[in-house]
Parts: structure tokens; C-alpha cells; sequence
């Protein structure tokens, strides 16, 4: 119960982030992007899946990102609370306003229940994934993964391996899309497949532990 108490309390210091900042107005532009995108030919299904792994992403970077919040941690830890309890509150930070936006994206393009739920579980990998990166490395690591999930977080690595001559850059990055939390993993996720949300889940899972060591490292460093 006590864990509980400490995960809601940094939920609640991070979360008058999503009005008071620029990440409310992040999501927004986020969303109307994928809108137009869908009325533009993008299926429902990549616009929720864009929607919760980008919406974490931006997330990430306002929940942990910046060089004031990563120095904070270690007076954070001064409080009755721990390393997987920040962690966890962190996480959350950044995968519900995301979940937000892809139950929102999905009533707009029609609703279909399938799409939201694999948004949902793709945010959640995706969130475990951007708060290890920018605890890493601040808002940079953020940039460099948004942009590569929007530009080839959908593809599937057979398309990279497939090629005649893949090189060893390609079949690098076919490897990171077969093993990472990558969009094309999480669209069975709407027809019910079992191994994508386990997927997420393991994602999720990591995120939070690494994130919580790189909090607790912070104690040690301070």
C-alpha cells in the first residue's frame, strides 16, 4: 500500500506537466496530425498505434527528460518513497495522457475497440522504452526515438532483410525492430493475439526496472 501511495504522489507532481507546460499542446498537435493523416488515406488501426507510441514518447521526455528533473531524482529519493516507486510514477506520467490520446484518435476515426486497445498496449512498451532513453540521455534520446518510430516503427525487419544486399546497418536495424517494442509488433494486438500484449507487457515490465536503476544510480552519483 505504501508503494501505491508513493507511485500516485509522483504521479501527481508530474502530472500538472500536460496544462502548464508544452506537452498538453504536444498531444494536441500530435493527434490532429494523425486525424488529417487518416483522412488522408492512414488506416485507423496505425493512427491509434501512432498515436499511444508517439503520445509516450513526447511523454518520456516531459515526465524525465530534462536535465532539471534527472538532477532532481536523487532529492526526490531523500523522501519516505524509492527508485521503482519514481520509476513506476514516471511511467504512468507519460502512458496515460498517451492512452488518452489514442482512445480520443480512435473515437474520431470511427471507433473501433481493437485499434484503441492495441494503441493503448503500445503506448505502454513504448513508454517503458522512452523513460530508459531519456534518463539515459535527456530529451535527445526522445527526438532520436520519436523519429524513428514515426518513420520506420511500422515496418516489419522482413522488409529489411528481405532485400538482395541488406548490409549490416539494415539487418542492425531489422534486428532492433524483431527484438524492440516496434509498431508492427502490437497490430495483432486488435484481433486478439496473446503474444503481442505479452510483448508489451515485457516491455513495460523492463522499462520500469532499468528506469529504476538509473533513478537509484543517481543517489549513488549525487
Amino acid at each position: 500500500m505504501r508503494f501505491l501511495r508513493c507511485v500516485h504522489a509522483e504521479w501527481l507532481l508530474v502530472r500538472p506537466r500536460l496544462v502548464r507546460t508544452r506537452f498538453g499542446a504536444l498531444l494536441v498537435l500530435l493527434g490532429a496530425a494523425l486525424v488529417w493523416l487518416h483522412s488522408r488515406g492512414l488506416d485507423p488501426l496505425a493512427v491509434a498505434l501512432n498515436a499511444g507510441a508517439l503520445g509516450a514518447v513526447v511523454g518520456a521526455a516531459f515526465a524525465a527528460g530534462d536535465d532539471a528533473d534527472r538532477a532532481a531524482l536523487a532529492t526526490a529519493l531523500t523522501h519516505p518513497t524509492g527508485p521503482l516507486a519514481i520509476a513506476t510514477g514516471r511511467w504512468l506520467a507519460a502512458v496515460i495522457p498517451a492512452a488518452g490520446l489514442t482512445i480520443a484518435c480512435a473515437i474520431i476515426t470511427g471507433w473501433h475497440i481493437g485499434a484503441a486497445a492495441a494503441g493503448a498496449v503500445a503506448a505502454a512498451a513504448v513508454g517503458g522504452c522512452a523513460l530508459i532513453a531519456v534518463l539515459v540521455a535527456g530529451n535527445g534520446a526522445a527526438v532520436a526515438l520519436f523519429l524513428c518510430m514515426a518513420v520506420a516503427g511500422a515496418m516489419a525487419p522482413e522488409q529489411l532483410v528481405g532485400l538482395a544486399d541488406p548490409g549490416v546497418a539494415r539487418l542492425a536495424a531489422a534486428s532492433a525492430l524483431e527484438l524492440g517494442p516496434a509498431l508492427w509488433h502490437y497490430r495483432d494486438v486488435a484481433t486478439g493475439d496473446a503474444g503481442a500484449v505479452l510483448h508489451a507487457v515485457a516491455w513495460a515490465g523492463l522499462g520500469v526496472i532499468i528506469a529504476s536503476g538509473l533513478v537509484a544510480r543517481q543517489r549513488r552519483l549525487s
